[in-house]
């Protein structure tokens, strides 16, 4: 019976897990024809947009800039100088220490000249003790906020919420350099309709081998070390073909916190920034979604423009890599059980059956069914039930599934974003074909390390190491 039974069983895994990378194809191909059109959409608008005319109108929206810093002295000075080049009528800028053991706060006072000033303020969100307010003697916009650390980069961006002063907030890190014309361009569209623009994201890549001088780009040296250039390619399927598409139905499920832009009274209506998760981003974009949709609210927008806002530095080793995807993926599996009731729920329309599944099935269960279904294959070969020229078919799926999202993902992006060589280009093309042979399966270990620190309760805002400039 056993023997009879064992080819049935092999077989029947072999089309659940033909049938699960075939689907995941196919919604990956359909986000793909979206963003075809849609991202074109957006850079036509861009380019009809009258930029002169907002940026001298008195009736420009101001943004608070909120900087979060833990142990970031190689970075602050130069992100706090890209923050202060913004082409933006009215910003302020507030740069939170929180906790650093380095020397974050020696390089702020050197660069803006801080004295402590006595500010009243009300702690609405959660943020940790607060040591002391600075104001800056150089760049009056300019607020620094000291305070012990402990409640994670969510405390630290709550700090800055508390005390801002503007409608709209952006959130950058410490390790990122915005681009001058970032404010201006994504602002133009919550200009637009402020009382429903309640969130934006954009586009930023990774300025490893980027020379920077003064918060400024001064070489476009884009890093050749391959762990690098595959992120690079990586954001561009996420950032860029995933993330447009989901937006054009209202459904964008994350404003990633390398650059974000929210308004501000959506975070004291929602108790701000979460430190009970792995990382803060996803968590809040979905608690919105769920507000917002259990209100029945069909007008609220969270919208991903495929602008190139930022360019933020990215693991440059496997170590710093498997790190920083380890709490990624724990923060994708809190999310998901969080809103678990949200899922096939025709209350949370499209966002319940669009994305969430998605989620479920891919973000969350994904490396298990990948890696079960090579392994039940190759395991069928060696018990003789499986012909190893299905294996190599199947094999061969997988690998051009994974090939082709990657060089359409890049055909996307560079058709309208001049950023990148043609050297770049043909490199990445070159690293789409053989990702699949070592990228992916690193990302696999960490996802595997990050769902079993999920199972353990792990919580930890696990830093990388950064490279040395």
């Amino acid at each position: 019976m056993i023997k009879f039974l064992l080819p049935v069983f092999i077989y029947l895994l072999f089309l659940v897990s033909f049938a699960y990378f075939f689907v995941m194809a196919f919604y990956f191909l359909l986000l793909s024809a979206i963003t075809f059109f849609e991202e074109k959409r957006r850079v036509m608008e861009l380019d009809a947009e009258d930029f002169t005319t907002l940026y001298s109108s008195s009736f420009t929206l101001p943004v608070s800039v909120i900087i979060p810093a833990h142990n970031e002295e190689e970075w602050i000075t130069d992100s706090v100088k890209a923050a202060l080049n913004l082409k933006y009528p009215e910003f302020e800028v507030i740069v939170v220490d929180d906790g650093s053991t380095d020397n974050t706060l020696k390089q702020l006072d050197s660069l803006l000249k801080l004295k402590p000033f006595d500010m009243p303020f009300a702690e609405y969100l959660r943020c940790g003790r607060i040591r002391e307010i600075f104001k800056s003697q150089a760049y009056p916009n300019v607020t620094v906020i000291s305070k012990d650390g402990g409640c994670k980069k969510a405390g630290a961006v709550n700090a800055a919420l508390n005390i801002s002063r503007f409608k709209y907030v952006c959130v950058i890190d410490a390790d990122t350099i915005v681009e001058p014309d970032a404010l201006i361009k994504v602002m133009a569209h919550a200009q637009k309709d402020p009382e429903n623009i309640i969130g934006i994201g954009a586009y930023f890549g990774l300025v490893n081998g980027l020379k920077i001088k003064d918060g400024q780009i001064t070489k476009w040296s884009f890093s050749h070390n391959p762990i690098v250039a595959s992120q690079n390619i990586e954001y561009m399927r996420s950032l860029v073909v995933m993330r447009t598409a989901w937006s054009k139905f209202n459904v964008m499920p994350i404003i990633a916190g390398g650059f974000g832009i929210w308004r501000r009274d959506i975070f004291f209506e929602l108790g701000g920034y979460s430190p009970e998760y792995s990382s803060e981003d996803l968590e809040f974009t979905f608690r919105v979604h769920d507000y917002f949709l259990e209100k029945n609210d069909k007008k609220y927008k969270v919208l991903m423009l495929p602008y190139i806002a930022s360019w933020t530095e990215g693991p440059s080793n496997i170590a710093s890599f498997i790190r920083q995807r380890n709490r990624w993926q724990r923060v994708t599996n809190e999310t998901v059980w969080h809103y678990k009731h949200m899922i096939f729920n025709l209350r949370y329309r499209t966002f319940g059956f669009f994305v969430l599944p998605y989620f479920l099935f891919y973000e969350v269960s994904g490396v298990f069914i990948e890696v079960a279904s090579i392994a039940f294959l190759v395991w069928g070969i060696t018990v003789q039930v499986v012909d190893i020229r299905v294996f190599l078919a199947f094999f061969s799926f997988m690998v051009l599934t994974n090939t082709i999202s990657s060089l359409l993902a890049i055909f996307i992006f560079t058709r309208d974003q001049k950023v990148f060589s043609m050297k770049n280009i043909i490199y990445f093309i070159v690293l789409s074909f053989l990702e699949f042979f070592w990228y992916k399966w690193i990302a696999t270990i960490a996802k595997i390390l990050g769902t079993l620190g999920w199972s353990k309760g792990i919580k930890t805002y696990d830093q990388y190491v950064r490279a040395a400039r």
